[in-house]
């Protein structure tokens, strides 16, 4: 072919690559127009088909359409009450209230047939007749009708007037209401709603709404399948495919699609956001770079001082009432411009020159950073604390509630050479399997505290203050751990102020005074993450003396450092394992820890790999080595590698009550005809129930880890409105700086605790609950790491304004974010002390009664069997949750109940108060009322209360129940 020929050719379309330009390269390309254009059509026709859609009420998918609460206010108007099974069919319907909405999207007009399956009053609660109901559309009357106590069809018509808009709304109105058994006003009953089309149609007009999110779909389809595919070609055929199953579904099912097309494009953008997932990184890496520089950046920072002196000022004369605001305000404007100059004056005084302030602001940042000075302050501080602690714990008369008391009283067994084994009964999934009485396994708790309690026991007894020795020393191993490694990551100032937030942080605090099993569990998880970053990690570091060493396994070359890997990897196996030991539930941190393990080893290497490989499968067999005498202890006494009531207080806990894990299960001797919880239970509960629990699970994850949502100046200043911040308010932005901070210089580290504590996170928000800080506490040394970068990075940026000159403005400027971050605790920590004695002194004096009046054998019924056991020494039942008098009797008799005390420290349900308060009343069942304390003054939920505990001693015959068989 000639040159000529060849020239007249036409040009081939020029191939667009998505790598080198860009998603934006499509936008202009006639496949994605042809793309549109085809979902147009699609969407046109799906809506001549005939209308035919059903809503199972009750069932998920139906809160697409209606809005449902539980809550009795006007803000609950119009909405349904939660799902719950009708009958004994296993159906579920709602209930509505005197008004009820139902919102229909995606009609697109004409005349429509409506069949309602509703249920009215039942016979007894209906009366003289059933309610009047009348229903509108669009706030058109379309029907009334007197329901049945049976469930009926219901048919009714919505005219083409009616259903003018894209979305038809039904409005339900019944005339009364009844209550029932429970206080909720209700309406009618209602599990399913057909709708189908009045008459054939042509050339409907589709709804507007959903044809907009049909074309929004298809777009953004397109894009994420050529960001996946980089292929044009497949990307159109595969988006056609799907917008055909998309508008046959519309044909099908059109309120459904309708009412799902904007989750459909939710979940595109995220598929979108996935494949582009390192361009964005890459994008917000830059970004940090970008404005983590200039002037901007240092003046803001110089601005945020002046702002926090001038709260600093404004705090301390409100607090001394010192007349300054006074001042303020009657010479204002005037005292404006005195403040604006006060203000300037004490910023010359901290800039002025290089001498004075600035050169002794730069001495005090070094002196923090030496080896020396900074070792000998953090020592200083934890002496200091920690000996505060001691003595606290010297007076404090107790060993704490539930669990924490349950660790003592298992080392006490443990050194008494009993084993695991605790003489109560807590909860009643079942009858005691062990023997008549009540001395089982301890099997809910983990095995690891009593251990490091039982030496403390063998030297000074069994004491409450011996009982909490090991926290003390897990707290100043805790605080060395953070130390070392913010040294080795960042820097020592890092590590000391991160060790100084965590050991004053009134959440430790309340470790180290309690027998707790998690500040040893914080300790392991801390120190196995870091050794096996260390291990794993292919960074380097800065010594002293300016060289760069590896301080970890290379997963390029595979080289392992003397001092970073092997023994790095050997100490993170067995911390591992040993967290495991503590509480079983770190085996979701551990198997996160593990993937992250396995994506940093050279799979492309294979000179590398069988060593790196090596490695992560010694890490994985010393921690299963450790674990394996708990694992092989379950199976011999309870058939399963891990056991643990907890597995079904899961399907209770956060349903209802937190006393209903107390309630009686079983159904041995007729006591129960609930059953042991499952996770069929879900249904039992309800799918509003559920995703309330869920709901309000994730929030608490978000208000513990991040900082304040709303009404920032408030957070900032009122530690009372950020308390459940872990670091508080200003803890939280500096732990969030840092992490953005950290994507750029510590990305592998930022991806070891996202897979370490995310797993942990999804089972505490999914299957557990996540409401309590104390689930929170293993993230909070890393948390406290992530603040002090942030805040030294800072001080670098202010200090490094002319010259230095600024220096020492940074250092009220971290030294005031220090103080907001540990202040606040103090508060908080002297309350506890202050009030907690007096909530335990009549429960203690009502105990201490028990050890010296009773038999060693008497079993004591007692809503705090944990405590109990630990002071008295004798056998105790948890006082069921039941309003049954004859299932509490039953209960009493098997386990040979003799004494029942009523604790003040915490009490049982309403429901079991009342029946409580029944049988001590009634004369005829014989309680003995054997001693009463002194009336001890505490302070409960903010009044000073008189607590009186009460000691009775059970009828021999207990009032006739009749006996179960073992």
């Amino acid at each position: 072919m000639s040159t000529e020929t060849a020239s007249q050719q036409p040009k081939a379309w020029p191939a667009r690559s998505p790598a080198r330009r860009g998603i934006f390269a499509y936008l202009h390309d006639r496949r994605l127009v042809l793309v549109l254009l085809l979902a147009l059509l699609a969407g046109f026709l799906a809506y001549q088909a005939p209308l035919d859609s059903r809503i199972a009420i009750g069932w998920l998918g139906d809160r697409l359409f209606l809005d449902a609460s539980q809550g009795l206010g006007a803000g609950d108007a119009f909405t349904f009450y939660s799902d719950e099974i009708t009958g004994d069919a296993g159906d579920r319907s709602r209930w509505t209230r005197q008004d009820a909405e139902i919102d229909l999207p995606g009609l697109g007009g004409g005349e429509i047939l409506v069949n309602l399956h509703a249920q009215g009053w039942p016979q007894d609660a209906a009366g003289t007749g059933q309610p009047m109901v009348e229903i509108t559309a669009n706030g058109v009357p379309v029907h009334s009708f007197r329901p049945e106590a049976a469930w009926a069809e219901q048919s009714f018509r919505v005219p083409a007037a009616a259903n003018t808009r894209d979305t038809l709304t039904l409005h339900f109105h019944t005339a009364p209401t009844f209550t029932g058994g429970d206080p909720r006003p209700k309406g009618i009953r209602i599990d399913a709603l057909e709708l189908r089309g009045a008459a054939p149609a042509y050339f409907v007009r589709p709804a507007l709404i959903p044809l907009v999110w049909l074309l929004i779909c298809s777009g953004l389809s397109m894009l994420a399948l050529l960001a996946l595919s980089r292929r044009p070609n497949l990307s159109f055929v595969l988006t056609t495919l799907l917008i055909s199953a998309v508008a046959i579904a519309l044909a099908l099912a059109r309120v459904w699609v309708a009412a799902l097309l904007p989750w459909l494009a939710a979940l595109l953008v995220l598929l979108l956001l996935l494949a582009y997932r390192r361009e964005l990184l890459a994008l917000g890496v830059a970004l940090l770079r970008r404005y983590a520089r200039g002037r901007a950046l240092n003046y803001g920072l110089v601005a945020l001082v002046a702002g926090w002196l001038a709260y600093l000022a404004a705090s301390l004369s409100t607090r001394l009432g010192l007349p300054g605001l006074a001042l303020f305000r009657r010479s204002f404007p005037d005292s404006l411009l005195y403040g604006m100059l006060g203000m300037g004056l004490v910023l010359l005084v901290l800039v002025r020159g290089r001498q004075g302030l600035p050169r002794l602001a730069g001495a005090i940042v070094r002196r923090l950073g030496a080896r020396r000075w900074s070792l000998v302050l953090l020592a200083l501080a934890a002496i200091i604390w920690l000996g505060y602690e001691v003595s606290l714990i010297a007076q404090l008369p107790y060993v704490g509630h539930a669990d924490y008391a349950d660790n003592a009283v298992v080392a006490r067994n443990l050194v008494r050479g009993r084993g695991w084994v605790v003489d109560y009964v807590t909860q009643f999934y079942q009858l005691n399997p062990y023997g008549p009485g009540v001395t089982r396994p301890q099997e809910t708790w983990p095995l690891m505290q009593p251990v490091w309690i039982a030496p403390f026991f063998l030297l000074f007894g069994p004491q409450n203050w011996a009982a909490k020795i090991p926290n003390l020393i897990f707290m100043a191993l805790l605080v060395g751990l953070i130390y070392l490694a913010g040294a080795r990551i960042w820097d020592r100032r890092i590590g000391l102020v991160a060790a100084l937030m965590i050991l004053t942080n009134y959440l430790f605090f309340r470790l180290v005074i309690y027998a707790t099993s998690d500040l040893a569990f914080v300790v392991f998880s801390f120190g196995a993450i870091y050794l096996l970053y260390r291990a794993a990690d292919d960074g380097r570091r800065t010594t002293d003396d300016g060289r760069r060493t590896s301080v970890a396994l290379n997963a390029g070359g595979g080289q392992w450092s003397v001092v970073g890997g092997r023994w790095s990897i050997v100490g993170s196996g067995a911390l591992t394992g040993l967290m495991l030991l503590q509480k079983p539930s770190g085996a979701l941190i551990a198997a996160g820890m593990g993937v992250w393990l396995l994506l940093r080893l050279p799979w492309r290497d294979r000179r590398a790999l069988p060593r790196a490989l090596a490695a992560a499968v010694l890490w994985g067999a010393i921690a299963l080595l450790i674990l394996s005498p708990y694992l092989a202890r379950n199976v011999l006494l309870f058939g399963k590698p891990f056991y643990s009531t907890e597995s079904h207080d899961a399907w209770v806990l956060g349903f209802g009550d937190w006393e209903d894990i107390y309630r009686v299960f079983t159904r041995q001797g007729g006591l129960s005809v609930d059953g042991v919880p499952d996770r069929s239970w879900v249904l039992r509960w309800g799918f509003d129930v559920t995703l309330l629990k869920l709901t309000t699970q994730a929030l608490a994850v978000r208000n513990y880890l991040l900082p304040p949502w709303f009404d920032q100046s408030r957070a900032l200043s009122d530690p009372d409105s950020q308390k459940k911040a872990l670091l508080f308010g200003v803890g939280a932005w500096l732990a969030l700086l840092g992490a953005l901070g950290a994507l750029r210089s510590r990305r592998s580290l930022l991806a070891l605790l996202v897979l370490a504590f995310g797993p942990y996170f999804l089972f505490l928000v999914g299957y557990w609950h996540a409401d309590e800080e104390r689930y929170f506490l293993m993230v909070m040394p890393w948390m406290a790491l992530l603040a002090g970068y942030a805040l030294w990075r800072g001080y670098d940026r202010v200090a490094a304004i002319g010259d230095g000159r600024w220096a020492p403005a940074g250092l009220v400027l971290a030294l005031v974010a220090l103080a907001l971050v540990i202040a606040p605790s103090w508060p908080y920590n002297a309350k506890k002390v202050r009030e907690e004695p007096a909530l335990y002194r009549a429960d203690t004096d009502a105990y201490t009664w028990l050890r010296t009046h009773t038999n060693p054998s008497d079993v004591v019924m007692t809503r705090l069997p944990w405590q109990l056991n630990w002071v008295s020494e004798r056998p105790a039942l948890m006082v069921p949750n039941t309003k049954s008098r004859d299932v509490f009797l039953k209960l009493a008799r098997y386990y040979g109940a003799r004494y029942l005390v009523r604790d003040t420290f915490a009490q049982p349900s309403a429901d079991t108060r009342d029946l409580l308060d029944g049988m001590l009343e009634d004369d005829q069942l014989g309680f003995e009322e054997v001693y009463v304390t002194p009336p001890y003054t505490a302070v409960v939920d903010g009044q000073p209360t008189e607590l009186v505990t009460r000691v009775y001693r059970l009828p021999a015959d207990y009032g006739g129940a009749a006996a179960i068989a073992p």
